[in-house]
């Protein structure tokens, strides 16, 4: 239902230890704006010291202090733009995009005035003070570059929220198009059965069970297309949800559809801060698992572990696994399709203020690791 991104050549695309590419690739964007940080601390550092000696050197306040102003301004600007860059609502991704211009901007604007000193210096001219020129010009360069990749990556932010708006919509309209119509479907041939059967009590006509379980399963599903559009655009109302008979009823229900064992490794509870659209974090996970699993003997396990502040949703498989590649942006928004289920459970669980990620699963398959934040015994 949910069609999982391409794993062809998934079972050789294991390097190194197991899940650590994506992870760290993720961990890298989300400390970028440490190196905007670092750049305007080093800028500013060698700018005191060197108009600290001018200072001593010319035995003069007032421009040294002027020169040192110019220099150490822009460079504490840096600083506290890569600190302030943590507080937005870009993506990590957003702040490697940021961070890599600035620092871009810098280099390019330093490469382009050292040519023009080097130019001079060949040409046996007088260069005046080309530090001082090279501080202002890096930091020049850096908070140049700062600003246009925050604008970049804001446009790609708002771009994010436009698509999930329309996905919101588009997914909206695939589940009552496709599941609801296949549960009312199965409804209405019980329902037929039984009255072809009523003047029969002996006949093999439908099971009310069937008709009662497939109306609360529509009926659920209504339910949960609304919270889910609510936590896609961006306006959730988060609550405390027990993920223990979610996972539990949707194990149960994924064994019975696709004849495929799914083992679970349950707490008693394990209540999370999400709301009635984690049930489709779990069913789609569980659903890929199943569908896109090429073993000869498929198997599936769903785990829950309750932490101090989060809990743990993983899922593992034994099918092809998931290219290295691609672990990273397979539950990007960019992946969206109106049936994607991947992109999906990662607007949710972001939605959560959670995290999803993909490790590989010994000695075949992928695990996929959901971390939601914890709520305390429902309260």
């Amino acid at each position: 239902m949910y069609p999982l991104p391409s794993r062809d050549g998934g079972r050789n695309a294991k390097q190194g230890v197991p899940g650590r590419t994506g992870m760290d690739r993720s961990r890298l964007w989300s400390i970028s704006p440490l190196f905007v940080v670092a750049m305007g601390a080093a800028l500013f550092l060698v700018a005191v010291v060197h108009h600290t000696r001018e200072l001593f050197a010319l035995n003069e306040l007032t421009w040294p202090l002027l020169a040192l102003f110019l220099d150490a301004t822009p460079a504490l600007g840096l600083v506290y733009a890569g600190y302030r860059l943590f507080g937005t609502d870009i993506s990590p991704r957003g702040y490697w995009t940021v961070s890599v211009w600035s620092l871009t901007g810098a280099f390019l604007f330093s490469a382009v005035v050292g040519a023009t000193l080097l130019v001079q210096i060949a040409e046996a001219r007088h260069v005046s003070e080309p530090l001082f020129l090279l501080l202002v010009v890096v930091e020049s360069g850096g908070i140049a570059g700062f600003v246009a990749g925050y604008y970049n990556a804001r446009a790609h932010t708002e771009a994010g929220r436009a698509r999930a708006v329309r996905n919101a919509l588009a997914f909206t309209n695939d589940l009552i198009r496709h599941d609801l119509q296949n549960d009312l479907s199965v409804i209405q041939g019980h329902a037929d059965l039984l009255v072809e059967s009523l003047g029969d009590a002996t006949a093999g006509g439908g099971d009310p069970e069937v008709i009662a379980d497939k109306t609360g399963e529509a009926i659920t599903r209504i339910e949960t297309s609304r919270v889910i559009s609510d936590t896609l655009v961006g306006d959730p109302d988060l609550e405390p949800v027990d993920l223990v008979p979610i996972v539990t009823e949707l194990a149960a229900r994924t064994e019975d559809t696709f004849g495929v064992p799914v083992a679970t490794d349950l707490p008693a509870e394990a209540f999370v801060v999400a709301n009635a659209g984690v049930r489709s974090v779990v069913d789609n996970l569980l659903e890929n698992a199943v569908e896109h699993n090429d073993a000869a003997n498929p198997e599936v396990t769903i785990a829950v572990e309750t932490g101090a502040d989060a809990v743990r949703l993983s899922v593992h498989d034994n099918g092809p696994g998931i290219p290295d590649a691609i672990k990273p942006t397979v539950f990007e928004p960019d992946e969206y399709t109106s049936s994607g289920g991947l992109a999906l459970v990662g607007t949710l669980v972001r939605g959560y203020a959670g995290e999803v990620w993909i490790e590989d699963n010994e000695p075949r398959g992928a695990t996929f690791v959901v971390k939601l934040p914890r709520a305390e015994n429902g309260a």
